[in-house]
Order: structure tokens, then C-alpha cells, then sequence
């Protein structure tokens, strides 16, 4: 069973159905999705909407007090678990990137033949801190400043409160390996985003950011 936890506190009744008022502590300032909730009897209660409606974030011990709206699949009605611990699981993916700084990023394109199809091209990019960019067997330079700026919008993009990690993320076609200067090394699948908890609005995914970057090798070439 999880550690993290949450209550439903409030029932609101709306014209056809139910929805529930919670509010939980997350170890992630984040603005994931909870997709399902375990009861005491490790029975699965799948969530159909879920809404943020306010955040704060204690900033000396960095917990997130998040107050949402939860709505359950096929109208479930939860009122007998009113008040009961129910588990959910935080994201493995988030790392909070706010005060690390990255040396190196290294990147894996795949594309492949729609509906399940053959490789048809792999990239592999390394961007180094001293402005060296390896696309497959090519070496390229940048200026430092560029990269200061563009490993700078990687950190946010990836590693903030809000970053958004959407469900068709191209998890088999776009990989990311950051390497910190604190030592750590940390792997990703997929594309992110810049969000405020919605799938509207995101802004700015990782491989359009690496693309522009590329763009600019690519020109000063």
C-alpha cells in the first residue's frame, strides 16, 4: 500500500452526478493526474475527472497542499468512503529540478512506419555545457550563453511544478538522460510540457525545445 494518501471531505451534487472535495499533501509540486485511488481493501477506484483547484507550497519544507475535485468512473458513488484513507501513487517520473544545474543532456529520436511499423531513422544528441553538440557522428559548437539558455528551459521544462507529463507523451520514440553537476543521472521517456494542470494550454514540448536547438546548429554550420 502507498504512503501517500488522501480524504474525501466534500459531496457535490450536480445535475446527473457526483463529484468529491478532497484536500492531500503531495511530496511533488507537480501538477499530475491521479488516475486511481485504493481503498484499505486494495480495491481500485478509477478517476474520471480530476481538477485542481488551488495549490500551496510550504517553500522551507517544499510540501504541496492540494485542494481538488475528483469525479469517478461510470458515476461512482464514493460517499461510503467519506472521510476513509484512500492511496494513491506520486509519479515516478517527477524530479524536482529547481536547484540543480545540467552538464550534459543526451537524447534518442526514433521514428517509425505508422501502426506498429519499422524503425525508419534514430538520432542520437549529445549538448554538452561548453557549448559541444554531437548529432550522431558530426561535432558542432554554440556559444555558451545558448546553452546556459537552453539547458536552462530543459530544467524548467522537465523539472518544475509545472511540468505535465501528457498521456500520449511518445514514450518509445523520444528518451532524455540528464546529467547533473550534483552527480546525479536521470532518465526520461517521452515528451513534456509546461502546464496548469489541464491538458489545454500546454506549452512547449521537450523535443520542440531540443529541435530549436538543433535549428540553430543547423544554421551556423
Amino acid at each position: 500500500m502507498s504512503d501517500c494518501y488522501l480524504t474525501l471531505e466534500e459531496v457535490k451534487l450536480n445535475t446527473s452526478y457526483k463529484t468529491y472535495i478532497t484536500n492531500f499533501f503531495s511530496y511533488t509540486k507537480a501538477r499530475h493526474r491521479i488516475h486511481y485511488l485504493y481503498d484499505e481493501n486494495d480495491n481500485v477506484h478509477s478517476v474520471e475527472l480530476y481538477e485542481i483547484i488551488d495549490r500551496k507550497v510550504d517553500p522551507e519544507t517544499n510540501d504541496c497542499l492540494i485542494r481538488a475535485e475528483l469525479e469517478f468512473e461510470d458515476d461512482e458513488d464514493m460517499d461510503d468512503f467519506l472521510h476513509k484513507p484512500l492511496y494513491f501513487r506520486e509519479p515516478e517520473w517527477f524530479c524536482d529540478l529547481t536547484n540543480e544545474e545540467i552538464v550534459q543532456l543526451d537524447c534518442i529520436f526514433e521514428q517509425y512506419e505508422p501502426v506498429l511499423g519499422p524503425l525508419i531513422e534514430r538520432n542520437n544528441i549529445s549538448i554538452f555545457m561548453d557549448g559541444t553538440v554531437q548529432i550522431n557522428d558530426k561535432i558542432y559548437h554554440l556559444s555558451k550563453p545558448i546553452t546556459y539558455d537552453f539547458f536552462d528551459e530543459i530544467r524548467i521544462n522537465l523539472g518544475s511544478e509545472k511540468t505535465y507529463r501528457p498521456l500520449l507523451c511518445g514514450e518509445c520514440s523520444s528518451r532524455y538522460t540528464l546529467h547533473l553537476k550534483s552527480g546525479k543521472v536521470i532518465k526520461y521517456s517521452g515528451n513534456y510540457v509546461l502546464c496548469d494542470g489541464t491538458p489545454y494550454g500546454c506549452k512547449r514540448y521537450t523535443k520542440l525545445i531540443v529541435d530549436d536547438l538543433i535549428k540553430q546548429v543547423c544554421e551556423s554550420d
